[in-house]
């Protein structure tokens, strides 16, 4: 095992499950971990778009679908979140991974399309869909991405496999869009997320959630500092709460602590592996019987785990072909749909509990004097 999967395993001893909430079938349970963390010093992608530091747009003026580029003017790291999406220019996107963008720094950065119906400039450079991939969306491109990294030493994705799950979801919660844009489910379901954030408001001093959908854990995010937890709220839960609502309001079982500590512990038996991030550190990848996810790490600091579950325990891999195969740039145009995403599986609890194993392979590190 690599030296620096070692170490990662070294950074985390503690988390406890802390806390609950819920709204109708999303069902959210609360990180925290006890050990003290060096805190890294970066802005997030709408703090730095808001603030005028960072400029994203296409790569070149033709475009390319899988990559797009961004400019960091700031005297800050710039932390990018997996499944973000940014809206403007010759079509939507989505990031495929987790990365952190150094300091006055110019670099690509690997992209999904979430609008196949379009290839056409909107604007000249992106904003913020203040979104992300919905939840399901996110589990099916880390997958990807995994095996991106393992062919192609890269967080690739497969193009047509993510419109297909576009186009179901879109289905799937009556939206039209002319150009299959996966934004206007959100501004369609604009009123119904807007009370569940009036629910489910962000915890104070966690670093992370377990999220659940109608009594099934779907996954969970874990970030460095309740800061970016807190900034980074609206769009994990929007991501959820827009797959909960395909459940039956009447679905709104619960799932005793117990379950969702196995569960996490589980990754105590998955298989990582260590890919050079994108941006500044490393990538490690997660791969277990019941979990799988990816862990960013930069300056031998933790920045964000995911974590999701496998549907029914297996672990399906991409088609290798399908995930590696490249996208020239040109028009965007729907392909036959790709495989759906399995409907991601979800629950958590609510007394504090230690998550305990797999976290202290992880992320254990000792704590800062």
């Amino acid at each position: 095992m690599p030296a620096a999967t070692l170490d990662l395993f070294d950074l985390l001893k503690s988390v406890k499950v802390d806390g609950h909430q819920q709204y109708e079938a999303l069902e959210i349970f609360h990180l925290r971990w006890t050990a003290d963390i060096k805190r890294l010093d970066y802005l997030t992608l709408d703090e730095a778009l808001e603030a005028k530091r960072i400029e994203v747009v296409e790569l070149s003026q033709h475009g390319q679908v899988p990559q797009i580029k961004i400019i960091n003017r700031s005297d800050r790291m710039v932390f990018l979140m997996a499944g973000e999406q940014l809206v403007g220019c010759k079509q939507n996107r989505v990031l495929n991974a987790s990365m952190m963008v150094p300091a006055h720094r110019e670099m690509p950065i690997p992209v999904t399309c979430v609008e196949g119906g379009r290839w056409g400039y909107q604007s000249l450079s992106f904003s913020s869909g203040h979104s992300s991939s919905h939840h399901q969306l996110r589990a099916m491109m880390d997958r990807q991405a995994t095996q991106g990294y393992k062919v192609a030493g890269a967080p690739r994705s497969d193009q047509a496999a993510v419109w297909g799950e576009v186009s179901r979801k879109l289905d799937a919660m009556g939206s039209r869009s002319p150009s299959s844009e996966l934004q206007a489910m959100y501004r369609d379901q604009d009123c119904n997320l807007a009370q569940a954030m009036e629910q489910l408001p962000a915890p104070k001093d966690c670093h992370g959630a377990v999220f659940t959908i109608a009594g099934k854990i779907s996954g969970a995010d874990l970030f460095d500092q309740p800061e970016t937890l807190r900034k980074l709220w609206p769009k994990l839960v929007r991501s959820c709460a827009v797959d909960s609502f395909e459940a039956s309001k009447e679905n709104s079982a619960s799932t005793a602590l117990p379950e969702v500590v196995a569960w996490l512990e589980h990754a105590s038996c998955a298989t990582p592996t260590e890919f050079p991030s994108p941006g500044i550190g490393l990538d490690i990848r997660l791969e277990g019987q019941d979990i799988f996810g990816a862990g960013l790490l930069v300056q031998d600091q933790p920045v964000h785990v995911e974590l999701f579950r496998s549907v029914g325990g297996n672990h399906a891999r991409p088609n290798s072909r399908s995930a590696t195969r490249p996208v020239t740039a040109g028009p965007a145009r729907q392909s036959s749909p790709g495989p759906s995403a399995a409907p991601g599986d979800v629950p958590a609890a609510s007394q504090q509990g230690r998550v305990g194993t797999w976290l202290h392979r992880i992320f254990r590190r000792n704590p800062v004097t």
